[in-house]
């Protein structure tokens, strides 16, 4: 069977994910992956003759432009399951059907639904309207949680064609790291009293640093108990972002290593507006850290609070604050083993690997189940919905 992957700007959280997805597929499938040739990665698990690019930036003026070269792609690959990733790259893929014949089952992911975004009603109102006309060149269409099936079929998407795969990861902590890779271990980031937060996102309104530097700035005695570290930078040439003496920037992380400042920190913090399913999270429970997170979206679907971490409203500061002045480091670290059994169960990369190799199958009509292709996997596709 073939696999087409297609990509718009595959960076970030959705080349994590994909690459999660052809690592595994390669050994199974024929597997192809597809994107922009602009602001995407460049290492994937995938041999560099099955990864191609199209000439590409995000303006309307290189649409058709990018559909064309996208469907010739198609055409010379022949997939049987073309599986979109992202919005624009849904418009861009799925647009290409309602000209043009189609032989292959298509799979769509938005990666966090445009039209549940904090954004201006209208806004969600047109982007909800482009997604169902979509709908209609759709064979799959994958939600990342519960929450995202659950609203996207209760204003309207089609309940037959939706279904739920978690996000998965592997665990990397048997990678080696680059040979000269730069010094992980901070001297302060060393054991401390202090509880040490960490952040990883970009600085933008959806991922709420601001909310959380807010905080900072209105009760200044959090700053003598929390250090805050941050990964990640603007999305913005320049900005006016206003950092405390607690907080300690340190941009962008080489991915090989980001898996060693999440074990040198005591929690991460998530005070996020909106989310699909985020990966951060799962960075977290899979380095058996607990999540502090707002009570957006998907996000308490991940967070039990108490349990393996704190739940906040995002709209009182004042419950952030209560939950930041009362943590010890004892109660955290059993928080983060709870998460990582949580993980395990759930957010495993075979896991979302083998349910997607099922749903392959069950588009094509193959009568084929995951455990007829790998019978010796322990794992039960029965329980694909995290029942």
């Amino acid at each position: 069977m073939k696999v087409l992957h297609i990509g718009e700007y595959v960076v970030g959280g959705v080349a994590t994910y994909l690459n999660e997805l052809v690592a595994y597929q390669r050994h199974i499938f024929d597997v192809y992956l597809l994107m922009s040739d602009y602001n995407s990665a460049s290492d994937f698990d995938l041999e560099s003759d099955r990864i191609f690019r199209y000439k590409y930036k995000r303006h309307p003026k290189h649409f058709f432009s990018a559909m064309r070269q996208i469907h010739q792609a198609i055409q010379r690959i022949q997939p049987d399951i073309i599986h979109v990733h992202s919005s624009f790259a849904g418009m861009l893929a799925r647009g290409l059907f309602f000209i043009t014949p189609r032989k292959a089952s298509v799979f769509y992911c938005s990666h966090g639904w445009s039209f549940l975004m904090d954004t201006k009603p209208l806004h969600r109102k047109a982007y909800f309207m482009i997604e169902k006309i979509l709908e209609f060149k759709t064979d799959f269409i994958i939600n990342i949680s519960k929450y995202e099936l659950e609203q996207s079929v209760q204003l309207g998407m089609s309940p037959a064609k939706s279904r739920f795969v978690y996000s998965g990861l592997r665990d990397r902590k048997n990678d080696q790291r680059p040979e000269h890779s730069s010094p992980v271990i901070r001297e302060d980031m060393e054991k401390t009293n202090v509880i040490q937060l960490l952040f990883v996102g970009r600085y933008d309104r959806q991922k709420g640093l601001d909310l959380l530097l807010d905080v900072f700035g209105k009760y200044p005695e959090l700053q003598q108990l929390i250090r805050l570290y941050v990964i990640g930078d603007s999305v913005l040439e320049k900005n006016e972002w206003n950092f405390p003496e607690n907080v300690v920037r340190l941009g962008w992380v080489n991915n090989a290593e980001i898996d060693h400042y999440y074990e040198q920190c005591d929690a991460i913090i998530m005070p996020s507006r909106w989310e699909g399913l985020p990966l951060v999270a799962l960075e977290a429970m899979k380095n058996r850290k607990p999540v502090i997170a707002s009570n957006r979206a998907s996000l308490p679907e991940l967070v039990s609070h108490g349990m393996n971490g704190y739940i906040f409203d995002l709209e009182r500061p004042e419950e952030l604050r209560e939950i930041l002045m009362n943590l010890d480091k004892m109660t955290l670290a059993a928080m983060g083993e709870v998460g990582h059994g949580i993980y395990k169960e759930k957010f495993s990369s075979d896991r979302m690997n083998e349910e997607f190799v099922s749903l392959y199958y069950e588009a094509r009509d193959m009568g084929v189940t995951f455990h007829e292709v790998h019978p010796a996997s322990r794992l039960e596709i029965s329980k694909r919905n995290g029942e």
